[in-house]
């Protein structure tokens, strides 16, 4: 199936000039910062899912609390595309299912490991649509991933208005 994020391309464009205009900054001059700033989403993320706490009785956080942490990264994930001039439209199966924790686990640690190809679009388009597939993997379906995303998006305008 084919997913277009188009829609968020567009809102994280405005964010990000708001933000470089704000602290004079450039896609390439924080791009490492970027980079990073997507890494601790990712185990933020992690970290709510609790896929890997083995040593844990507590299940997940709250549903919203984990699309929260996912759509952090879709904006972060969504500069890096931006910054490359990536592709909107995304291919994903069709038929993904949830995954247990081990499965999981699993999961998060390929995306960790291919932190080092987000250095050119390629591997950007690839750890985009890998994350997208997450985000289903997790139980949320586009709509979700997008009126989360808008949702968070305002936080962050509304942060950058009051000086945060």
């Amino acid at each position: 199936m084919q997913i277009n994020v188009d829609v968020i391309t567009k809102a994280q464009v405005q964010l990000d000039q708001t933000i470089q205009t704000k602290h004079h900054v450039t896609y390439q001059s924080v791009y490492d910062e970027l980079k990073l700033a997507l890494i601790v989403e990712l185990g933020e993320l992690a970290n709510e899912v609790k896929c890997f706490k083995f040593w844990s009785v507590k299940g997940p956080s709250d549903r919203h609390v984990i699309l929260e942490e996912y759509v952090d990264g879709i904006h972060f994930i969504g500069s890096l595309s931006i910054a490359h001039k990536v592709d909107t439209i995304y291919e994903i199966p069709d038929h993904i299912q949830l995954l247990d924790k081990k499965s999981l686990t699993k999961r998060f640690n390929e995306l960790f490991l291919m932190m080092d190809t987000l250095n050119k679009p390629s591997g950007i388009k690839r750890w985009y649509q890998e994350y997208l597939v997450l985000g289903y993997q997790l139980g949320f379906k586009i709509d979700d991933i997008i009126n989360g995303y808008f949702a968070k998006n305002k936080i962050n305008f509304d942060r950058q208005a009051n000086n945060y």
